[in-house]
């Protein structure tokens, strides 16, 4: 049987039987202690008599020496110290010199002069002997014998102890009689047992008292913890809520436990939904992009075995953005879930479709024979798609574009046959068609594209490229705390050269490290100039790319830069795109490790569109997360936005990261984030990014957003 199967009041009896055996325990070893201390006091006393005895010999021997007594003289006066020498009743000194013969003995006379060597007591034990090797040994001994006591009678146990006296040949002992201590064992007993028997005759009836005043109660409490157990949260107010103890403090805990069950009912939702955020679309119920790319991988991993092929269409659906704007979100919801589960129904058991963004689902094709057939498969998803779709009184009829990359041909990885069914597609809407395959040279070879990497190229050189500063505003103090830096490309000929353009393109051709590089050092160059000029810089978060961030010299390139400028690493803040992500976890984890290090802060990009969930980012060394603005641009009027947004908030908290919110564009937009407990917000409603020299006018004027 467990302990925890005992009632409370057994449990108590059980308690008191530990206290009476512990108290009698207690009292006898105290008893016997204490009998060692009785003994160890005579012993200490019989000590001291001797030493006193020990030092007149001394000065008799002395005068002797001196001649100022005779040897008869220093006889008679030692017979005369040791006749006269009684203490305790039976105590008494006795006088034998180095060989063992007695000089001197009041009990027994006949003794003097005599060697005692060889005398023993009733168990054959050799006393003079013991004595004697005692003294030679160690100066001084304790020994035990038996010896009558000087009244008569036997034999009774006896300690004796024993001195040489310095500079003589003479030992002088005593003893104690053992016999002599029972009365005063006897009497410290009963009194030891009389103490004990009153202490558990309390202890057994303030026991009863306090099992009485604790079962009881505890009962109650438990019939009502039953029922609250079984969800019967009507309950009446707790009688015992009014005591002071313990008791007393769980039944206004049984009494808080309804209300509590109530929140932990409503945290466990949003803690639900958070969990099916990771995987799964929160619209069309549908698999998100990190579901999808986890998907590719596995079947990657299948295919590559079987020497097989595999397929990843991107469906990219005009005209969803004007239904959003024209008719509202939710109506655009209700188109996308329609149209999600008609493409759902032309799919077989083993293809997975999901939604990679706005407007945009994947779906992978696992088990493709050939391109004919895999164009006809297409084909008739278009035709799927450009079915008219019933919305209140009206029809809408969509019309989609398909990219298409096929497993091994272009790509090993999920994040290559994604990112390249995209870029198709893309290039797809370019060219007004409907269906494309993925072509490397389509997409890399366009004169448009040479073009524009040539001049990136030649940009870097000239530094034609610069800075702007977005601000970012704390919500508990309302003050400009940090800015974020973005990159802009003033071409000489051309104008302004949209980053949507060219950084896609560096990624593409590897230019996006060198570019990383540039944003650094203009940051760094930036931060000098403020600190010379006496002015305090914010925390400056810049954006980098997967490829720099994982590259094995990337934090020696970041030291080398801000060290240049003589520039803290602790000023800046790195932001990471989601799609880092997806890389090998640990080789991440000691990435952000060594860049923390150095007293860089960690910030993760566009949170809640796929790859950065919470279930990969909570044991990485990160700060921040930035909730992605598709999430923010509806919150004032699609509750679903609103409860993604409470739950990243609420979970975030829960893992000691800050929440910023980009893209603030309404102040309605503000007022919920403030309400919802967001830490920090950046958006146009705010501010719009900025250059240096208006930047630094808001700095100085310690800029802070009103209150709403």
């Amino acid at each position: 049987m467990r302990l925890s199967d005992i009632k409370i009041h057994r449990k108590l009896f059980l308690l008191v039987l530990i206290l009476v055996c512990g108290t009698l325990i207690t009292a006898s070893l105290a008893y016997r202690f204490n009998q060692q201390d009785i003994l160890d006091n005579r012993k200490a006393r019989v000590q001291s008599v001797v030493q006193a005895g020990r030092s007149q010999i001394m000065a008799l021997d002395e005068h002797l020496k001196n001649g100022t007594v005779s040897q008869q003289q220093f006889d008679r006066q030692l017979q005369e110290l040791i006749n006269a020498t009684r203490f305790s009743g039976n105590e008494y000194l006795y006088l034998y010199d180095i060989s063992g013969t007695s000089i001197a003995h009041p009990i027994l006379p006949d003794m003097q002069g005599k060697n005692q060597m060889e005398i023993q007591d009733d168990a054959g034990t050799f006393i003079v002997q013991l004595m004697v090797e005692g003294v030679k040994a160690n100066g001084t001994v304790f020994w035990e014998f038996r010896w009558p006591k000087p009244e008569g009678g036997p034999a009774v146990p006896k300690l004796g102890y024993a001195e040489r006296v310095p500079g003589t040949n003479l030992v002088l002992g005593s003893g104690i009689y053992l016999d002599d201590l029972k009365p005063i064992y006897q009497s410290r007993a009963y009194t030891y047992m009389s103490i004990t028997l009153l202490v558990l005759f309390i202890a057994l009836v303030v026991s009863y008292l306090i099992a009485r005043n604790i079962s009881t109660p505890v009962t109650r409490l438990a019939t009502q913890m039953n029922a609250l157990a079984k969800g019967e949260i009507d309950l009446h107010e707790v009688e015992d809520c009014g005591r002071r103890d313990e008791v007393g403090d769980i039944a206004c805990a049984v009494q808080a436990f309804r209300d509590h069950l109530l929140e932990n009912q409503r945290l466990r939702q949003i803690q639900e939904q958070v969990v099916f955020l990771e995987t799964f679309d929160p619209i069309t119920r549908l698999h998100n992009r990190q579901a999808l790319g986890e998907a590719i991988n596995k079947e990657i991993a299948r295919h590559d075995r079987d020497q097989k092929q595999l397929a990843v269409v991107v469906i990219r659906l005009d005209l969803l953005h004007e239904i959003t704007i024209e008719m509202g979100s939710e109506r655009r919801d209700q188109v996308l879930v329609e149209l999600a589960s008609r493409v759902h129904d032309q799919l077989h058991a083993d293809d997975i479709l999901a939604r990679l963004s706005e407007d945009t689902f994947g779906l992978l094709l696992p088990n493709i024979e050939d391109r004919p057939s895999l164009e006809g498969i297409c084909r008739h998803l278009l035709d799927t798609i450009a079915q008219p779709i019933p919305l209140d009184a009206n029809h809408i009829q969509l019309a989609g574009r398909l990219g298409i990359s096929v497993f091994p041909d272009d790509g090993g990885y999920d994040f290559q046959l994604i990112g390249r069914a995209e870029s198709t597609v893309n290039l797809a809407k370019k060219q007004e068609r409907d269906l494309m395959f993925y072509d490397p040279r389509a997409l890399n070879e366009t004169d448009h594209s040479i073009e524009l990497w040539q001049e990136m190229q030649k940009a870097l050189d000239a530094d034609h490229f610069y800075l702007v500063f977005q601000p970012l505003f704390d919500l508990k103090d309302n003050a400009l705390i940090s800015a974020e830096v973005l990159i802009r490309w003033e071409h000489p000929e051309k104008g302004f050269i949209s980053p949507a353009q060219f950084i896609p393109l560096a990624e593409q051709s590897g230019l996006i490290s060198r570019l990383d590089a540039w944003v650094l050092e203009a940051a760094a160059k930036q931060i000098r100039n403020w600190l010379d000029r006496q002015l305090t810089p914010p925390r400056i978060a810049v954006n980098l790319s997967g490829i720099s961030f994982l590259r094995p010299d990337f934090i020696e390139t970041l030291t080398t830069i801000f060290g240049k400028y003589d520039v803290s690493l602790d000023h800046i803040e790195l932001e990471l795109t989601e799609g880092v992500l997806i890389d090998d976890l640990d080789r991440i984890s000691n990435q952000l490790n060594s860049i923390r290090a150095t007293g860089v802060s960690i910030s993760i990009d566009d949170f809640g569109t796929g790859y950065s969930s919470l279930s990969r980012i909570k044991n990485l060394a990160i700060d921040n997360i930035k909730i992605d603005r598709s999430f923010i641009d509806d919150l004032d009027t699609c509750q679903q936005d609103l409860k993604i947004v409470e739950a990243i908030i609420l979970m975030a908290h829960g893992l000691n990261l800050s929440v910023i919110a980009e893209g603030v564009e309404t102040q309605e937009q503000l007022s919920i984030l403030r309400q919802q407990g967001c830490d920090t917000v950046q958006g146009f409603f705010l501010s719009r990014p900025l250059k240096a020299e208006p930047f630094e006018e808001l700095l100085e004027q310690d800029l802070v957003i009103e209150v709403d």
